[in-house]
């Protein structure tokens, strides 16, 4: 006797598809020109040089893209007074985003922006972010910096983990109503 499975796992899945795959906003990057040292840091919320420490690919649930970028900030300028900073960045440059690479220190200028998912820091390529021995002319201009002094090390919040296991707590729901559904069903 062939079964049939009805409407009620298919309208499971196409609720589950609405809620975890939201369409991507895409935009393509480009920049006439780097702004100058002083335009730079007028329109910079954090202005600092840092060592990367880690970089987290955002590309993924929710919508989220781009990556994190952590710093041990060596010396700031505006902004910020930590000795750790995350700043967002795209995950290439099509969509703006800066390739750092872990262990290399650069002078980074950062706003606020959504541009990668929740307001933060942001730095892109039409920033004057550049790797530190690059730097030489814009901290001759930005002068001595200060040296951060609020110590503070990276915490992850565990939001990911949280939404991760909402998830999987979510789909076995829908499994078990399905697999009671088909029981029930088959009575």
């Amino acid at each position: 006797m062939k079964k049939k499975f009805g409407l009620f796992p298919l309208l499971c899945l196409v609720l589950l598809l609405t809620l975890f795959l939201k369409p991507v906003p895409v935009a393509a990057c480009s920049c006439v020109m780097k702004p100058s040292v002083d335009k730079g840091y007028a329109r910079s919320q954090a202005v600092f040089s840092g060592e990367v420490i880690g970089i987290k690919d955002n590309n993924g649930l929710l919508g989220r893209r781009g990556k994190t970028v952590l710093f041990n900030v060596k010396e700031t300028w505006k902004g910020i007074n930590e000795t750790e900073v995350a700043i967002a960045t795209g995950s290439s440059d099509g969509d703006c985003g800066i390739a750092f690479v872990v262990g290399e220190e650069y002078l980074v200028y950062a706003r606020l922006s959504d541009m990668y998912g929740d307001e933060s820091l942001t730095s892109i390529i039409c920033d004057p972010t550049t790797e530190l021995g690059n730097a030489a002319e814009d901290i001759a201009i930005l002068g001595q910096g200060q040296v951060p002094t609020q110590d503070v090390k990276s915490v992850d919040n565990g939001k990911s983990t949280v939404l991760i296991g909402g998830g999987v707590v979510f789909i076995a729901g829908l499994l078990a109503i399905f697999g009671w559904y088909r029981v029930k069903r088959n009575k």
